[in-house]
């Protein structure tokens, strides 16, 4: 196992929280109101895409395995820091969510990836 490969979930998990905290404390706020769509949930992509950069083999299973990771610090940090607006089924849901737009970062990734290799060969 290479060096980066060892710590991907690692970075996964590191930028993934940081995106939680800037969308929970509104550093970065991408909502139209408070009921509407959270269109904050699309900022999940990069990490993503940096970790399946960065790592060579297995970028979707460690993409998710650092998503997974991430969600009970997550979820810690959001019981000891922020107010509680949300039931934890609702909680779950947008876990959930995130975890899908960190994966579907990676696949977007690898098929931009791939095109450029496959226009590069020809």
């Amino acid at each position: 196992m290479h060096f980066r490969d060892r710590f991907g979930p690692v970075i996964c998990c590191i930028l993934f929280v940081a995106i939680f905290v800037l969308l929970k404390t509104e550093l970065v706020v991408v909502r139209s109101g408070l009921n509407g769509p959270q269109y904050g949930l699309l900022l999940f992509i990069f990490p993503g895409v940096v970790t399946a950069h960065v790592i060579r083999n297995f970028q979707l299973f460690y993409v998710f395995l650092g998503a997974l990771l991430a969600i009970p610090v997550c979820y810690l940090l959001r019981m000891l820091y922020f107010v509680r607006v949300r039931t934890l089924f609702q909680e779950m849901a947008y876990a959930g969510s995130a975890i899908f737009w960190c994966v579907m970062g990676a696949l977007f990734y690898l098929l931009l990836r791939t095109a450029v290799n496959q226009m590069n060969r020809r």
